[in-house]
């Protein structure tokens, strides 16, 4: 494919794609995710365990990476497996033109958030942030302590990746949708992106999105082939076509066959293109 080759006249199996989300083995991932727990997610979904996450090599991410053609991965921070965003700059730093960094703000320390926001965001060019509310904290997404956060990352154009799942929050909180809601509705120009779209409040994440373009649900891990892909596979084809987007939630999720899930979706080949591919690169401004 040459730059000048429109990207929809190109077949499926070679079409570049984005991956939203993707926990590559660097230090602190590494020692988070056990293989007892890779292994116990991968078979919890049907799939079949991968080379990329039981010898946790490099080059072995960088094949799969390769065979799925995915040109771009987001590499978001986690607090909860202590990650430090210097340690995903430099795994990034294996194949800077493919991985992008979302540095993690710790959102229970809303100052040092917003030190964060100019050293590891705007001096190193990235091009998003990480936040987990509820994970591990107390801080609601609508949290008062947290607004000025927002406004920032507004006012510099950022998207914002939030954990979102019944896996992620320590106790489940069924406001979490109505808490979302009211930040996207008070800051209407501020990207926002669900992880997990949310699950297990999809059915509810996607009115919600409906109503607010700036919010988008990133079919990951439940989103592709869970509980969560039929609500999810509708959206895109009706409701929500340019809100929708892929992430493979590697290491807990096969890549390639995450990008063959939402080719099963079977939507017509112009929105499974956003899903894959053009609602990331908007986002990203690439």
């Amino acid at each position: 494919m040459t730059d000048s080759t429109p990207i929809d006249s190109v077949p499926n199996d070679t079409q570049p794609i984005i991956d939203f989300r993707l926990r590559p083995f660097s230090e602190h991932y590494d020692r988070g995710f056990s293989d007892a727990m890779v292994r116990r997610f991968f078979s919890g979904f049907g799939y079949d365990i991968t080379a990329a996450a039981t010898d946790r090599s490099y080059a072995s991410l960088r094949r799969e990476l390769d065979e799925a053609n995915i040109v771009k991965a987001v590499l978001p921070g986690r607090k909860v497996y202590d990650t430090t965003n210097d340690e995903l700059f430099d795994y990034a730093a294996k194949d800077p033109d493919r991985f992008l960094v979302f540095p993690f703000l710790d959102v229970a320390k809303p100052g040092e958030a917003l030190d964060v926001i100019e050293r590891d965001v705007v001096a190193r060019g990235a091009k998003g942030v990480s936040i987990e509310p509820l994970g591990g904290n107390d801080v609601r997404f609508d949290d008062e302590r947290i607004l000025p956060v927002y406004e920032r990352l507004q006012e510099l154009g950022l998207p914002v990746m939030a954990t979102v799942s019944a896996f992620a929050s320590d106790l489940i909180d069924n406001t979490i949708p109505r808490q979302i809601h009211h930040v996207v509705r008070e800051f209407p120009d501020l990207t926002f992106i669900v992880s997990h779209a949310g699950w297990p409040w999809v059915a509810e994440m996607v009115p919600i999105a409906f109503m607010n373009t700036n919010l988008y649900l990133l079919a990951d891990f439940e989103g592709t082939r869970g509980n969560a892909a039929p609500e999810l596979r509708q959206a895109a084809e009706r409701m929500i076509p340019d809100q929708v987007l892929f992430g493979s939630s590697f290491p807990l999720g096969p890549i390639a066959q995450g990008v063959r899930n939402i080719r099963d979706w079977r939507l017509d080949q112009a929105k499974e293109r956003k899903v894959l591919y053009g609602t990331a690169a908007k986002i990203l401004g690439i």
